[in-house]
C-alpha cells in the first residue's frame, strides 16, 4: 500500500491525534513494506519531537518509497474517516489507516498446502513474504473459492486486501481465448471463478495460464515417477499441449483413453490432440502421475532454471502480489 500523509498531520496538536500517529508509524516500521509519502522536512521534524528513535529510519523510508501504480493508496489526515466508507481513494485518520495496515494481505489458494508449495518453489520472495506476515495464505477449498470471491467483492476493504490464485482448468490452449465458455455437459471451475472475479479489482486475482499447478512441474522431478510417461509428455509431439494434460489422472481421467462414454464432452475438449498420437504414446499417457503429484514441488532443485514463459508469468504474479500487499 501507499500511505500519503497530509501536511496537517504534523501541525495538529491534539494529544490523541499525535498518539495515534505514533502508533501508526510504529506499525509501519513493523511491517516495513508499505510506501510512505510525506513532506520530508515536516515529517522528520515531527518524528524528532515525538518519536526521535525513528527519525533516521523514516528519513531512509521516505527516500526509498515506491509509488506503485496498482497499489492501494490511503491519504492520512486529522479530518479523515475512522473507517472505510466507500471505494478508494480513501482519506482516513491515523487510527483508521492503522486498522488497514494491521491486516496482512489474504492470499486465497485452492489448496493452501500444495499451492503454497508451488509458489514457494517458483516465486523467489514468496517464503519471505509469508515469514514476515506480509501475506497470509488461506485455503480456498476448491469449489468453495467461488463463495469467497463473492464475499470479498461485497466488502469495501476485502476486495482490495484479498488476492485469489486459481487453476485455469482448461483442457486446450483455445479455451484461453476471450469469450470462450465451457460446452454444455461439462464444466470449468476456473472459468466460473473468473466470472465471479468481475466483482473485484482486476489486479487482485491471477488465473494460471496452464491447466493446474501440476502442469508447471519440471521434467527433472517427474522422471523418477514414470520414465515413459515423462518422456512422452515432454516430447515434441506433445509440445505446449502438455500444459493442459491431466497430470493426476491422465487421459483416462478425461475419458479419452480408455474411452468413457460418460465423459464424451470432456474428451472432445482436447480437439483430438491426444487421439492423434501413436498407440504407444497414448498408452503411456493414460495413467497420469497420481493424485499426490503436487508433492513433487518439494523436490524441485533450489537452482532449477525455469523456462522463459513460466518466469514471465510468475514475475507478473509476483508484481501483482507486491502491489496488493
Amino acid at each position: 500500500m501507499i500511505l500519503e500523509f497530509d501536511d496537517s498531520c504534523w501541525t495538529d496538536t491534539n494529544a490523541d491525534w499525535q498518539r495515534s500517529v505514533v502508533e501508526l508509524l510504529i506499525q509501519l516500521k513493523r511491517f516495513e513494506l508499505h510506501s510512505v509519502l510525506a513532506n520530508h522536512d515536516a515529517m522528520l521534524r515531527w518524528c524528532g519531537a515525538h518519536i526521535p528513535l525513528f527519525q533516521e529510519y523514516y528519513k531512509t523510508r521516505l527516500a526509498s518509497a515506491q509509488n506503485r501504480s496498482n497499489s492501494l493508496r490511503i491519504s492520512i489526515s486529522p479530518q479523515g474517516a475512522q473507517a472505510v466508507l466507500g471505494p478508494p481513494p480513501w482519506t482516513l485518520s491515523a487510527a483508521g489507516a492503522a486498522d488497514i495496515v494491521n491486516r496482512p494481505l489474504r492470499l486465497v489458494l485452492e489448496n493452501d498446502e500444495s499451492d503454497r508449495c508451488f509458489l514457494e518453489s517458483i516465486v523467489p520472495s514468496f517464503s519471505t513474504w509469508c515469514n514476515r506476515s506480509w501475506l497470509v495464505p488461506e485455503m480456498g477449498g476448491g469449489s468453495a473459492m467461488g463463495a469467497k470471491i463473492k464475499a470479498a467483492g461485497a466488502n469495501g476493504v476485502d476486495r482490495w486486501r484479498t488476492f485469489f490464485v486459481f487453476d485455469s482448468d482448461r483442457l486446450h490452449p483455445n479455451e484461453l481465448t476471450v469469450g470462450w465458455v465451457p460446452p454444455n455437459g461439462d464444466g470449468c471451475q476456473g472459468h466460473q471463478f473468473e466470472k465471479y472475479c468481475a466483482a473485484i479489482p482486476s489486479n487482485r486475482w491471477h488465473r494460471l495460464e496452464r491447466r493446474s499447478i501440476e502442469n508447471y512441474l519440471p521434467q527433472v522431478v517427474l522422471q523418477p515417477l514414470n520414465v515413459d510417461l515423462t518422456a512422452t509428455l515432454f516430447s515434441g509431439a506433445i509440445g505446449t499441449m502438455a500444459h493442459f494434460y491431466n497430470m493426476k489422472n491422465g487421459l483416462s481421467g478425461d475419458g479419452v483413453s480408455p474411452v468413457d462414454p460418460k465423459k464424451s464432452v470432456r474428451a472432445s475438449r482436447s480437439l483430438g490432440m491426444w487421439t492423434g498420437l501413436s498407440q504407444n504414446e497414448v498408452k503411456y499417457l493414460e495413467p497420469g502421475f497420481g493424485k499426490d503429484v503436487a508433492e513433487e514441488f518439494r523436490n524441485v532443485p533450489k537452482n532449477h532454471i525455469w523456462s522463459t514463459p513460466v518466469l514471465t508469468e510468475m514475475n507478473r504474479l509476483a508484481d501483482a502480489l507486491q502491489d496488493a500487499m
